[in-house]
């Protein structure tokens, strides 16, 4: 085979497929006018076959072909199929996603297969749950080739799924928020999916009433009965989308079908194009006597807090402001400062420098207290319920959770963590969720769980975790920034310079701006702008639009909330 030539043509298709503004005009895909859609969707035109074509022509076709194939339902891809192939084949059982950066790469076996391969960012499940890739991996699959009837080129055989370039996958798929109701019923938790851009309302509204994904199910609940589904597609006109259930959800309480429309309001508001939602059962209009107020990321205007002369202080005007005298914390050498949620008499822990010891401190009462000691404890996170979580670093199958001035702690199992270290462990701001960073045999694990609470927020138990961050291979701190996103500090790949990325919790990672002066340690707020760090000459640094300045200096700790 003309190896040469099959390159030449998948280079063409890598061209299209990374959006590149220069497109080449011919090919066997090519770019046209978007269509009239929100959100700047691009659309993609595929070619059918040619007569003769080899084949690498044929593989490199369909290629280009599949990764348009969401316009027509891959119609035109199956042409380039064998009729059992075409019939056989699940195009989005999985999305490959591979670099820009990388041209699809061929060979041909001995047995007259052409395999492909290609660097893998990560992989989209049929159920839209997105799985990052580690740095290293590769994609690679085969096709084989055989003459149909009229003796031209087809292939005969193949794996489902299909390719799509970084590029290309972020402007047809769209990122969907599924939101849950927490332990409490009192906010709304996300389950991130991604679907394609054209029909992510319908998708996004059926993974809703089937339930979270399976790590997150131990934690959250849902308003929606039993047997509750989706009648027909959901409508989008003039900004409002039109859902029609079954009459399964008449069974709900006037309570909940405000929560559940709360659910179906916030999954689907996440585009633009979307501004209203409207709900019928066979025609008539689902109402509720009210809609309760639930926040997707429960975090208010809360000052930084940080560690001066080893006092936690709140930051204002670049001053540090005591919260409690410095006689209470003398000689503790405090370290690890984490903050509660609390407006007023606010709740702060932190450990000794050795790691051996927990301390809550409360403003309020001007005490501090020993909560428990160990040979090396995790820098303690506090929840919104006020469980001050830390624990042996030494994985025992189990992490502790406090609460402030008592020293009974409760044992939250975790079987999962049995035998591993933990290097980090943040709560989200809801408390459904907890992110715990774990060294397991020298190499940096991030894990994402739900945590199970009873109903006044006691947490018993961390369900199953679902693996992020698989493209860093180290991990200094992380905090949560948003209801989907973690802000991290670490490197991508070993050896290379420590950075600030943007981690969404089933979502591709992204690389932050920086400040020039190497950060040690990382907070977060709500968002982006509001991220913080604290550089080893004990300034801290936070973020102004794109640039970097300095908040305040002389600390050693800075945290906010959580």
């Amino acid at each position: 085979m003309n190896r040469t030539r099959f390159l030449a043509i998948l280079a063409v298709v890598a061209i299209v497929l990374a959006g590149c503004s220069n497109l080449p005009r011919g090919g066997e895909v090519h770019a046209v006018s978007p269509s009239a859609t929100q959100e700047g969707e691009i659309g993609l035109v595929a070619q059918p076959p040619a007569s003769g074509a080899t084949p690498e022509q044929i593989v490199a076709g369909f290629l280009a072909a599949s990764a348009a194939g969401l316009d027509d339902d891959f119609a035109v891809a199956r042409q380039y199929l064998t009729g059992t192939a075409a019939s056989d084949w699940n195009p989005l059982a999985e999305v490959r996603v591979y670099p820009d950066t990388q041209n699809l790469q061929s060979s041909t076996e001995d047995s007259g297969a052409i395999r492909v391969s290609v660097g893998s960012i990560g992989t989209l499940s049929d159920e839209g749950v997105y799985s990052e890739s580690s740095n290293d991996a590769t994609i690679t699959t085969e096709f084989s080739l055989a003459r149909n009837s009229d003796g031209e080129w087809r292939i005969a055989s193949l794996e489902d799924g299909f390719f799509l370039s970084e590029h290309l996958f972020g402007q047809l798929y769209v990122e969907s928020p599924l939101y849950f109701l927490s332990a409490d019923q009192s906010a709304l938790v996300a389950d991130l999916h991604w679907y394609p851009r054209r029909s992510f309302a319908t998708q996004a509204v059926r993974a809703l009433l089937a339930g979270p994904s399976d790590w997150l199910s131990g934690g959250v609940g849902t308003a929606f009965p039993d047997g509750t589904s989706l009648e027909n597609s959901v409508t989008v006109d003039d900004g409002v989308a039109t859902v029609n259930l079954s009459s399964e959800v008449l069974s709900a309480s006037a309570e909940q079908r405000g929560k559940l429309l709360a659910q179906l309001r916030r999954t689907l508001i996440s585009l633009s194009s979307i501004q209203q939602v409207e709900v019928t059962v066979e025609g008539a209009a689902l109402t509720a006597s009210s809609m309760p107020d639930l926040s997707i990321y429960p975090f208010g205007s809360y000052a930084l807090s940080v560690l001066a002369d080893g006092v936690p202080a709140t930051v204002s005007d670049g001053e540090a402001s005591p919260v409690v005298s410095a006689n209470v914390v003398d000689g503790l050498d405090l370290t690890a400062l984490a903050v509660g949620y609390q407006d007023s008499g606010a709740v702060y822990a932190a450990l000794s420098q050795d790691g051996s010891t927990l301390y809550s401190i409360e403003s309020a009462t001007d005490t501090v207290t020993e909560l428990g000691s160990g040979s090396n404890l995790v820098d303690p996170s506090i929840d919104v319920y006020g469980w001050i979580w830390s624990g042996e670093s030494i994985g025992q199958g189990s992490v502790t959770a406090y609460q402030a001035g008592s020293s009974d702690g409760i044992s939250v199992t975790a079987s999962w963590l049995k035998g591993v270290t933990i290097t980090g462990i943040a709560v989200s701001r809801e408390g459904s969720r907890v992110i715990v960073v774990c060294d397991v045999g020298g190499d940096t694990v991030v894990y994402a769980s739900s945590i199970t609470r009873d109903g006044d927020g006691v947490p018993s138990s961390l369900n199953e975790p679902v693996q992020i961050a698989q493209r860093l291979a180290t991990v200094t701190d992380v905090s949560w920034m948003s209801a989907t996103d973690l802000v991290v500090l670490g490197t991508s790949a070993a050896g290379s310079e420590t950075g600030l990325y943007r981690l969404p919790i089933g979502g591709p990672m992204e690389r932050l701006a920086s400040p020039s002066s190497p950060i040690q340690i990382v907070t977060s707020g709500r968002d982006e702008q509001s991220i913080a760090g604290v550089t080893s000459a004990g300034v801290v640094i936070g973020r102004s639009g794109g640039a970097w300045r300095s908040l305040i200096t002389d600390v050693t700790w800075a945290a906010y909330p959580g």
